[in-house]
């Protein structure tokens, strides 16, 4: 990685000074022993009372800046990434907003890059319809049909039962095992979408349960543009981007929109043997579910806001009630999901990196770009990180280090370190396929010798070993079915190939040479059985 770029920023940050009021001793009559005792009595008691607030006070100050762009930029190298944006808050402040690496070839990361939030739009969808919830025009439980008349799917009862608040929590009984939305023809319009979804099955009875579901989001921003009169995109820069002051954020209804209205994206980038390719976002459906173009430091309102009861700069943006419903995950299920927020009961605890501390977070992943976003609530501390690369390994190794050990830095403990980095795992990967491949090789050149053992062999010795042969295109032809079945998850070839390209390519290589020799043995074994007969 090149040397890393650090851009300084300027917010307009209101430091807070503690200190005590003026006291006016000149006036004081008391002899100079009681005096003393007073202030003695008067100090004891403050500190008893404000020991908490003090303490968090105390423990924001102590909050070491060079600290955490060292550990990032430490992080960033350790793993090859080329570019992050950070912002970090507290209370109603932005504390820290920094870029680093770089945005594109050549330009340095700044505040004002533009990125994919991806899936941290589902916030802002919520948002919206608490708003209208606010002005009497949506009601939580009342059916989603009640909005949106055309609205069904293959079983018609469950879809008169699917209310709002289900798909806010993702319990609609909707999922990708009954509705693989992610292979299928994506819609450019809400109209499309409600169409298509008339063919999706339910897979469980709304309420019920928890399936985290791209199309549930895309309801519901379709349900804001009914309700509101208004397009989507113009009610959340009207009501939610504008009152923010979020000056370089748009939404887009279909990833094609973003290269017409992008003035300053960052180039995304998949990962492949741990090296960074610049790749352009797959096309796709956004609307309500993974729509919003943003940069660190208009993000860093946002996070203001959530962490300040729906207000910023004195304008109430959602009320406090609605704020604290968004936040809190449905009691009656076995899911920590919100409403766009991932959020643990207040009584669990964190993993042992971030000690008690409770956090509400959620990220967000396209094909290029990945994020993630953190509500410190016990502190008032924000966290969000935007990068411009996206993979299995980035996003299930780099982003998770990078994120707990920052959380450990604000809570004032020591972020963990060590453990693989995506340069091992990289070169691991690359020396699995140069080895696979110079097994497969061999393997050729010695069928000559293998079609003279193979005549002494057993049948089930030569099925064993044709089937060996097959196996990486089997592998390859299941992948889709494999990660369904332990995810829950529908992903097309082209999703999972830019995830894990590195992976596709050892498959790839083991599926080509593979069934050369598989072929070729088969057609091997049929000359010699001719031959004999």
């Amino acid at each position: 990685m090149g040397k890393l770029d650090v851009l300084s920023a300027k917010p307009p940050l209101r430091v807070l000074s503690l200190s005590p009021r003026r006291a006016k001793c000149n006036q004081m009559q008391t002899k100079p022993s009681l005096r003393l005792f007073l202030f003695l009595m008067i100090g004891f008691v403050v500190m008893f009372m404000h020991k908490k607030g003090i303490a968090a006070a105390a423990a924001q100050g102590a909050l070491d800046m060079s600290e955490i762009d060292r550990f990032v930029a430490e992080q960033m190298d350790r793993h090859n990434l080329p570019g992050l944006a950070l912002a970090i808050t507290h209370g109603n402040q932005v504390v820290h907003l920094r870029g680093y690496g770089t945005a594109r070839a050549g330009q340095p990361m700044t505040l004002q890059t533009q990125f994919f939030i991806a899936s941290l739009s589902k916030s802002f969808t919520a948002v919206a319809i608490m708003q209208l919830v606010e002005a009497g025009q949506i009601d939580l439980d009342t059916p989603v049909q009640e909005y949106l008349p055309q609205f069904t799917l293959t079983d018609a009862t469950v879809a008169r039962q699917i209310t709002i608040r289900h798909l806010l929590n993702q319990t609609s009984g909707l999922a990708d095992t009954g509705y693989p939305e992610g292979r299928l023809p994506q819609p450019t319009t809400f109209e499309q979408l409600l169409s298509s979804l008339s063919k999706a099955r339910p897979v469980a009875a709304p309420g019920t349960e928890f399936h985290y579901f791209n199309p549930n989001y895309q309801l519901l921003a379709r349900v804001v543009e009914v309700v509101s009169g208004e397009p989507f995109s113009a009610y959340l820069q009207t009501h939610i981007f504008a009152p923010l002051r979020m000056t370089h954020t748009f939404n887009v209804i279909t990833s094609d929109e973003v290269m017409q209205r992008a003035e300053n994206l960052a180039q995304g980038h998949v990962m492949a043997f741990g090296i960074p390719i610049a790749t352009q976002e797959m096309s796709g459906f956004l609307g309500g579910s993974g729509g919003v173009i943003s940069t660190a430091e208009d993000m860093a309102n946002y996070l203001i806001m959530q962490n300040n009861g729906g207000r910023f700069a004195g304008e109430s943006i959602v009320a406090p009630s609605s704020i604290a419903l968004m936040h809190t995950a449905p009691q009656s299920l076995d899911s920590t999901y919100a409403m766009g927020w991932f959020a643990p009961p207040p009584e669990t605890t964190a993993e042992s990196t971030t000690g008690s501390t409770r956090i509400l977070e959620h990220n967000g992943v396209l094909s290029v770009f990945y994020a993630d976003m953190a509500l410190l609530p016990e502190t008032g501390d924000g966290l969000l990180l935007l990068y411009n690369t996206s993979s299995l390994a980035s996003n299930s190794l780099a982003a998770p280090q990078i994120k707990s050990g920052l959380v450990a830095l604000l809570t004032g403990t020591q972020p963990t370190t060590g453990g693989m980095s995506l340069r091992i795992v990289g070169a691991l990967v690359g020396l699995a396929t140069l080895i696979g491949a110079a097994l497969a090789i061999r393997s050729l050149l010695r069928l000559p010798r293998w079609r003279q053992k193979a005549q002494a062999l057993p049948a089930w010795r030569l099925l064993l070993g044709l089937t060996g042969t097959f196996t990486p295109v089997l592998i390859l032809l299941g992948l889709p079915s494999l990660v369904t079945a332990s995810s829950g998850r529908a992903f097309s070839y082209a999703q999972l190939f830019r995830s894990m390209p590195d992976l596709f390519i050892w498959l790839g290589l083991g599926t080509v040479l593979g069934a050369i020799n598989g072929v070729t043995r088969i057609f091997l074994l049929i000359r010699s059985a001719r031959s004999e007969s």
